[in-house]
């Protein structure tokens, strides 16, 4: 029997917390786990408000330095569950979710639905939610997207949980692929991004993305291609500033798990 356990981290995510939580308890998981990471907001309140008994963990200092991964990694080692869904809190559940469950089996260790940019949010909302549908035909293919996923926690354990990188789930991709796991996407199935965009958090994003290529090697000519393909230049000036950072000996891609920090238990 598959039982389901729910990771969402929660960083001063008040604004979209209400209609993520709202979907969210439209879907019958197993157990609840909510990671409050130094949350200044109303975001405690919210999520006590629609799930009084979930298991909540008030994080008050970071150790790692990719707070997500940090946080995913803390629910993982409370949870019980066999599937972990991990969920970001700026996403919408799909009502049918846990339809998915059956795929998990055999080489597939992870299956996300279809990422969905609402488009009412700004005019970069707007021009993203469009621009985004262009993936599925790219030479290179559409990968996974974290904001919402179920894996299996076996092969999760098997490379050792979430790690301390810039793009956790990436290189879950990576070391899942190295055993002879599969990571799919659900074609028939959507959830919403609710993530207001706006320039500066369109270029911090391809920037952190140019990152993350760089760190997992992945080869020149593909981001180049990425780039201009997808007319995302600044992914391509993450890549280089990475790169000469490995050039120069920085130590820019720690793979270690770090000392799980002080939390409490509420």
């Amino acid at each position: 029997m598959q039982t389901v356990s729910v990771i969402m981290p929660i960083h001063n995510e008040a604004d979209y917390l209400p209609v993520s939580l709202h979907s969210l308890q439209q879907v019958s998981f197993n157990e609840y786990i909510f990671i409050l990471d130094r949350c200044t907001d109303s975001s405690e309140r919210l999520v006590r408000q629609h799930f009084p008994g979930a298991h909540i963990i008030v994080k008050t200092a970071c150790k790692w330095k990719n707070p997500l991964a940090e946080n995913f990694q803390l629910g993982l080692e409370a949870s019980h569950g066999n599937v972990i869904c991990t969920h970001d809190a700026d996403a919408t559940t799909p009502l049918n979710l846990l339809e998915l469950l059956p795929l998990l089996k055999n080489n597939v260790a992870s299956v996300a639905p279809r990422l969905i940019t609402c488009k009412n949010g700004s005019v970069w909302n707007w021009l993203y939610h469009y621009w985004e549908k262009t993936e599925r035909f790219a030479p290179l293919g559409e990968q996974p997207f974290g904001a919402v996923r179920l894996i299996r926690r076996d092969c999760l354990l098997k490379v050792g949980g979430f790690k301390d990188v810039i793009a956790q789930e990436s290189l879950l991709d990576v070391e899942l692929e190295r055993l002879g796991y599969k990571s799919i996407i659900a074609d028939n199935m959507a959830y919403i991004h609710l993530r207001k965009f706006s320039f500066d958090k369109a270029v911090h994003s391809q920037i952190r993305a140019g990152k993350m290529r760089c760190q997992l090697n992945q080869p020149f000519w593909r981001v180049l291609g990425h780039s201009a393909l997808r007319l995302r230049p600044f992914v391509f000036y993450g890549y280089i500033s990475e790169k000469d950072k490995k050039e120069k000996g920085v130590d820019c891609f720690q793979t270690a798990r770090m000392r799980v920090p002080r939390f409490a238990e509420v």
